[in-house]
């Protein structure tokens, strides 16, 4: 737990008071698990490297959360301090062909801004329920496109500063980036292509019908597996082991995609976590692969082994 003097040195930091012992439940999209002992909020780059240096130096665990949409926290909780990008950090601008967002502005937001801009090269991307900076952080994909086939470069901070890092310094691969240790995406900007914003917005909106015909919405994170590599998918692999409408407690796997896991109402952190494990045995059965994780596991929760 947090002593006293580190909590008003975070409060310092960041300008503004925390929250203390707040359950997972309540930011994070799958809805279930413990209590995180301190989330507090930054509002702008200075803020949160004052933060950062805090955490740094009294060697608090932290973690960055945007919609929370790719976490697990343990049932028994997570003893470290959660930060939360708000204010300028979910803004966007236009500078001609480019577009820049702080590392909180949600996908959604971002490729309709650049939408409303008459600017095309995001529209694919409009279903990925995360933040900027997380995208960033996995190169989160979809429909053959990747953010980091767009990003011109990318501030990151770290504990008492930041740095402009351009795309190649960031390795972007598979679900990959070379991010530095220790440090927070917190602007981006990318280079697109003028388009005619009706049709880019048509394209947005029809590629979100085909993304509700195909994947749940409710309480579940995004994509539970990597793809393996090698090609083919985590949900073909799953949906062949026979894994749709698997349950455990009041988690299922969705019917409509293998990769979802569900909570129907009332999971625990262990009912997702236990059909996780059972997920990956059934696929390492039939096909010898095994499959690793896009959600985030915090506090004492883990999957098993697998020989």
């Amino acid at each position: 737990m947090l002593d006293d003097s580190a909590v008003k040195e975070l409060e310092a930091a960041a300008g503004r008071p925390g929250d203390k012992n707040v359950p997972a439940s309540e930011f994070t999209t799958i809805g279930c698990g413990g209590p995180v002992s301190y989330i507090i909020e930054a509002d702008s780059s200075a803020h949160l490297a004052a933060i950062l240096d805090a955490v740094s130096r009294h060697a608090i665990p932290w973690y960055v959360i945007g919609r929370g949409s790719n976490m697990l926290v343990a049932d028994s909780g997570w003893d470290g301090t959660m930060i939360r990008l708000v204010g300028d950090l979910r803004l966007c601008s236009r500078h001609a062909d480019r577009i820049t967002c702080g590392g909180a502005a949600v996908m959604p937001q971002v490729v309709m801004f650049a939408a409303g801009e008459g600017l095309s090269g995001t529209e694919a991307l409009a279903s990925i329920p995360g933040t900027l900076g997380g995208a960033i952080d996995i190169n989160a994909g979809a429909n053959g496109v990747s953010i980091g086939d767009l990003v011109e470069t990318v501030e990151v901070c770290f504990p008492g500063g930041t740095r402009t890092l351009d795309a190649a310094a960031l390795e972007f691969g598979y679900r990959h980036s070379s991010l530095p240790p220790e440090s927070v995406v917190t602007q981006v900007t990318m280079i697109l292509k003028p388009g005619d914003s009706e049709a880019i917005t048509e394209t947005i909106m029809s590629l979100r019908k085909k993304r509700d015909a195909t994947q749940p919405r409710g309480q579940t994170f995004g994509s539970v597996f990597k793809n393996p590599p090698g090609g083919g998918s985590a949900g073909s692999l799953l949906e062949q082991a026979g894994c749709k409408g698997m349950s455990s407690g009041a988690a299922a796997v969705s019917e409509l995609h293998a990769n979802f896991i569900m909570n129907l109402g009332g999971a625990s952190a262990t009912d997702v976590q236990g059909l996780m494990d059972r997920c990956r045995r059934k696929v390492h059965d039939k096909f010898k692969v095994v499959l690793e994780p896009e959600v985030r596991l915090l506090g004492d929760v883990s999957l098993s082994p697998l020989p």
